[in-house]
C-alpha cells in the first residue's frame, strides 16, 4: 500500500447512453467517463442491475476518480435492467456473463481505448467481475472484486449453513430487485422503442422465487461459484472484503486457491466501501485500486507487485454497539495466506461450564430447549444497508450454553477460521446448531467475535442433506466464520451454543432439546486458529484518507429502524426492520425509496414463522410519477413455505400494472 497519490489528473467528460450491441440483437446501455484528452486509454468497468441513471447514480463519483487518473470508466446496466433492453432473468445468469464477454471486446476495439480492460464492483459488481473473468476475455487484465463470493450457496444472502436465510432477501435485496426489474428505461437512451424496452422489463420473474426453491447445493448454486474452478481465472486479480461484511468467508480462502496473480485487503467494515465504511478506519481504497490497474493495465512499475500481498485488519476489542463508528486495531501486512506461523489450539468444553486447554478427564453433557427466538443481538447479514453490528451478547447466552475460560494471563490473537468440533443429540429430526465466539471483558460485557451456522441435516453435504436420528450423538464439524482479532490479558474467552440464529436464518419447524456431550472420546472443542509474532514485521501499511469527491446527487436518508417487540402473552417475538430516504439526482430527476419488512416467530410453535415485506421506489419526472411497490410474504408450516409477491405500479396516482405470485414450496429438511 502507498500513500503517495501525486499525479497530474485529467479533466473528465462525461458521455451518456452510449448503446454496446450483443449479438442477439439486444443493447446494453453504458455511460462513458472519459479523460478530456487525446487517448488512447485503458477501459475500467462496472456491471450493475441496479440502474447507473437514478438509484445508482450516487455511484458515479468514483468512475470520476478513475478517469481524472487516465481510464475510460464505464458504467454498464445489466441486461434487462436500467437503460439496456431485454429481460432481467436471474442474478449471474450465464447470459449476463456473456453479455459481459462481449461488452470487453467492444472497449477493447474502441479507438479511445489502448486494447486492455479492468473490471470492478462491489457486491453484486465484485460477484460478476469473478464470474466474467472465468470466460477469459482476451482483453480483461486485471479485476477488482470487493465483497464477493466463491460459493453462491454457502456464502451468499440465500443460505448459511444449509439453513435459508429470513430476513435479509424479502426485507432489502430480493423484494428490491421485483421493483428495480420492473422500472421503464430512459427516453434518452432507447428513443423510439422506450415503449416496448419496458415491456420487456416488465416481463421479469422475481428472483426470489428461484432462491427459495433451491434448498441445497446444485446446479442451480454451482453455476457462477468460482470454487467450481478458481484456475479459470487468469486477470490479475485485487481482493477487498470486510471482517463484519457478510461475505467475510471468501476472501482469504479464493485467495489461497486463486492461481493468478493476486491481492488481498480485508479491513474491519461491515458491507460498505471502505471510503464510507462502517465500522471504521475508512481508507481511499479506489487509490490501492488505481495503482492495481496502474500496474496491469499501464505497465506502469510502481511497486505494487513488490508489496506483501496481504494486508489485514488486526481488530481488538471495543464495547458492543450495533452503529459502533469505529474499531479498535491496527492493519498489518502478511506474505500470503494460510501463514507459516498459525498453529491450532484446541479449547476443550469440560464441566462446570468451563472452558479449557487440556482435554477433561471426565465425561458429560450439558442440554438446552431450543428457543427460535435467539438471535437479535447477533447482528444483521450485511449485504447492504441497513448496517448493524452484533450487540452485547449476554441476552443470547442467557437461552445457550455457555463455556468460559478463565482470564487469559497474556493476549492471544487468532487469523482464520475457527473450528468447531462438537458431539451433539437432538430429540427431533431436524435441527440447528449456532456456534458463538465471544470476548468477555473484564467488566463482563460479551462482544461477538464470530459465530458458525450448520443445519445438522448438512453435517456430511449440503448436497445430500439427512435427518437426524432423534437420541443419536453425532460428531460435527464445521468452520465458524473468518475473523482476525486479539484477546486482551485480563479477557476471558467463551463458547456459545443454540439452535438458532433469527431473524438471519428460518428457524427449524419443531421444538426439541439439544445435547451437547463432552470429554473422554466426545471431546468437543473449538480449534482456534492461533498466529504468533512476525519473525520479521513488515512496515506498517498506509492508506490516503477518504477522498473528497463531490457527489453527482443530494438527499437523506432517514435512520433506519432495528426493533425488537416481545409478546409475552403469545410467546411471539417480531423484529421490524424500516429504511427510507429521498435523492435528487438532478432538476429532472428525484427519487423516494422505502423498504420495511416484518418477522415472526412463535417461541412454541416454530414452524409456524413469517416474514412481510414492502419495498418502494417512486420515480419523479417532469412527465410523470411512477410509484412502484411489490409487497411478498413467506409463511411457513412444519411442510411448506407459502411465498406471496404482488408488484403494482401506479403512473401519476392512477394504476398502471399489476402482477402477482404464488408459490408452495416444500422444506427440504430445513
Amino acid at each position: 500500500m502507498s500513500a503517495n497519490a501525486t499525479q497530474a489528473l485529467f479533466p473528465v467528460r462525461v458521455v451518456e447512453h452510449v448503446r454496446i450491441p450483443m449479438p442477439d440483437g439486444i443493447e446494453l446501455d453504458a455511460t462513458l467517463h472519459m479523460p478530456d484528452a487525446e487517448g488512447p486509454f485503458p477501459a475500467v468497468f462496472e456491471y450493475l442491475p441496479y440502474r447507473k441513471d437514478d438509484l445508482g447514480a450516487g455511484g458515479a463519483r468514483y468512475h470520476h476518480y478513475l478517469a481524472e487518473r487516465g481510464y475510460v470508466s464505464i458504467r454498464l446496466d445489466v441486461r434487462g435492467t436500467g437503460s439496456s433492453d431485454g429481460t432481467a432473468i436471474d442474478e449471474y445468469s450465464v447470459q449476463e456473463q456473456l453479455d459481459g464477454v462481449e461488452a470487453i471486446a467492444w472497449m477493447a476495439a474502441q479507438p479511445w481505448c489502448t486494447g486492455k480492460v479492468g473490471m470492478f464492483g462491489t457486491s453484486y459488481g465484485g460477484f460478476n467481475s469473478l464470474q466474467v473473468a472465468m470466460h477469459r476475455p482476451p482483453a480483461l487484465k486485471a479485476i477488482c472484486p470487493m465483497y464477493f463470493t466463491d460459493n453462491r450457496y454457502t456464502d451468499d444472502c440465500h443460505y448459511k449453513g444449509g439453513t435459508m436465510q429470513m430476513l435479509y432477501d424479502m426485507a432489502t435485496y430480493g423484494l428490491s430487485m421485483v421493483v428495480q426489474n420492473s422500472l421503464p428505461p430512459y427516453y434518452e437512451a432507447v428513443g423510439e422503442r422506450w415503449a416496448q424496452v419496458w415491456e420487456d422489463h416488465l416481463k421479469a420473474e422475481p428472483w426470489l422465487l428461484p432462491w427459495e426453491s433451491n434448498h441445497v447445493w446444485n446446479a442451480y448454486w454451482q453455476q457462477g461459484s468460482l470454487c467450481e474452478n478458481y484456475g479459470a481465472i487468469t486477470a490479475a486479480t485485487f481482493l477487498i472484503g470486510g471482517w463484519r461484511d457478510g461475505y467475510m468467508n471468501c476472501n482469504l480462502r479464493t485467495f489461497e486457491h486463486l492461481e493468478c496473480p493476486k491481492k488481498l485487503l480485508i479491513g474491519p467494515w461491515l458491507h460498505a466501501r471502505p471510503d464510507s465504511g462502517v465500522p471504521g478506519p475508512r481508507i481511499d481504497h479506489i487509490h490501492e485500486m488505481v495503482r492495481w490497474y496502474d500496474y496491469w493495465l499501464k505497465g506502469i512499475d510502481n511497486g505494487v507487485v513488490e508489496e506483501p500481498p496481504v494486508c489485514i485488519y488486526v481488530q481488538q476489542y471495543d464495547p458492543p454497539q450495533a452503529d459502533r463508528p469505529l474499531t479498535s486495531g491496527f492493519w498489518r501486512y502478511e506474505a500470503g495466506w494460510p501463514l507459516e506461523r498459525s498453529s491450532e489450539q484446541p479449547l476443550y468444553l469440560a464441566g462446570k461450564e468451563q472452558l479449557q486447554e487440556a482435554p477433561p478427564a471426565a465425561t458429560g453433557s450439558a442440554s438446552y430447549e431450543y428457543n427460535p427466538t435467539v438471535g437479535t443481538s447477533f447482528g444483521l447479514f450485511s449485504a447492504a444497508s441497513p448496517h448493524i453490528l452484533p450487540m452485547d451478547q449476554r441476552v443470547e447466552d442467557a437461552y445457550s450454553l455457555n463455556w468460559t475460560s478463565d482470564p487469559l494471563d497474556e493476549g492471544l490473537e487468532i487469523l482464520g477460521y475457527p473450528e468447531a468440533v462438537i458431539h451433539v443429540s437432538a430429540t427431533t429430526d431436524v435441527a440447528f446448531v449456532v456456534v458463538r465466539l465471544t470476548d468477555i471483558a473484564p467488566d463482563g460485557q460479551a462482544a461477538l467475535v464470530t459465530k458458525g451456522v450448520l443445519n445438522l441435516t448438512h453435517r456430511d453435504s449440503h448436497a445430500h442433506p439427512e435427518p437426524l436420528e432423534p437420541g443419536k450423538v453425532y460428531e460435527v464439524n464445521f468452520l465458524l466464520d473468518a475473523t482476525s482479532w486479539v484477546f486482551e490479558p485480563g479477557h476471558r474467552i467463551r463458547v456459545s451454543i443454540n439452535g438458532a440464529d433469527y431473524p438471519n436464518s428460518w428457524p427449524s419447524p419443531k421444538l426439541y432439546t439439544g445435547s451437547v456431550h463432552f470429554g473422554g472420546e466426545r471431546a468437543s472443542q473449538l480449534v482456534l486458529p492461533v498466529v504468533g509474532p512476525q519473525p520479521e514485521r513488515y512496515p506498517e501499511p498506509s492508506f490516503l484518507p477518504p477522498p473528497v469527491i463531490p457527489s453527482p446527487v443530494s438527499g437523506y436518508g432517514e435512520r433506519p429502524i432495528w426493533r425488537v417487540t416481545r409478546d409475552y402473552m403469545e410467546n411471539k417475538t417480531e423484529v421490524y426492520l424500516h429504511r427510507s430516504g429521498f435523492t435528487r439526482v438532478s432538476d429532472r430527476l428525484s427519487i423516494t425509496s422505502m423498504a420495511e419488512a416484518t418477522t415472526s416467530v412463535f417461541e412454541k410453535k416454530p414452524a409456524y414463522a413469517t416474514i412481510r415485506g414492502v419495498n418502494q421506489v417512486v420515480l419523479h419526472w417532469p412527465e410523470r410519477t411512477i410509484d412502484t411497490r411489490a409487497r411478498g410474504q413467506i409463511e411457513s408450516d412444519e411442510q411448506n413455505f407459502h411465498v406471496t409477491i404482488q408488484l403494482e405500479i401506479t403512473m401519476d396516482g392512477v394504476p398502471f400494472h399489476q402482477r402477482r405470485w404464488l408459490k408452495s414450496i416444500p422444506r427440504q429438511l430445513l
